[in-house]
């Protein structure tokens, strides 16, 4: 009987390994499958407009990422983010609507990224020494951004994905 006992702990404990090393793998996958953004991903883009406020429809919805392929497109987004005073090449470029809060010291776009056939923008902090989490600071970016073939449009803080948009 003791021999029994020996062998069903044994069991036990072969088990309770196994099920540690398949967390320990889950848990290490998860890690990995957060996107890196490297140079030879950067897509070449400009600002063309910001300011720091928010449209009154996104409030709720912030962060919130749009884009505009024509130029019907475009003047749609300019009156439901109230943005305007820019124009853009719609032939060759798209417009790329970002809308988000930051802490006092601000938000701005780290690079614009086709990464695996998404158009990602990552948009890091500014660093500082007077910033103050408690005071949320609205920010309206316009980008323009060489057209491609793009499945969507990301935005991502940092390495985390805030918003997402099917482009086809």
């Amino acid at each position: 009987q003791c021999k029994i006992e020996r062998n069903l702990n044994m069991k036990k404990l072969w088990i309770f390994l196994f099920f540690i090393v398949m967390v320990l793998t889950a848990c290490d996958d998860v890690e990995n499958s957060s996107p890196t953004f490297s140079e030879d991903e950067a897509v070449p883009f400009e600002i063309v407009k910001y300011e720091e406020k928010i449209a009154p429809v996104y409030g709720t919805l912030v962060p919130h990422i749009a884009y505009a392929e024509t130029e019907g497109q475009l003047k749609e987004l300019q009156g439901r983010f109230q943005v305007d005073g820019f124009t853009m090449d719609m032939e060759k470029y798209f417009a790329v609507f970002i809308v988000t809060y930051s802490n006092s010291c601000g938000i701005a776009p780290d690079g614009m990224y086709n990464h695996n056939g998404t158009l990602a923008a990552r948009l890091l902090p500014v660093e500082g020494p007077n910033c103050k989490e408690e005071e949320g600071m609205p920010h309206t970016f316009v980008l323009q951004v060489e057209k491609q073939d793009y499945d969507k449009v990301q935005l991502y803080s940092g390495d985390i994905i805030k918003s997402s948009m099917d482009v086809k």
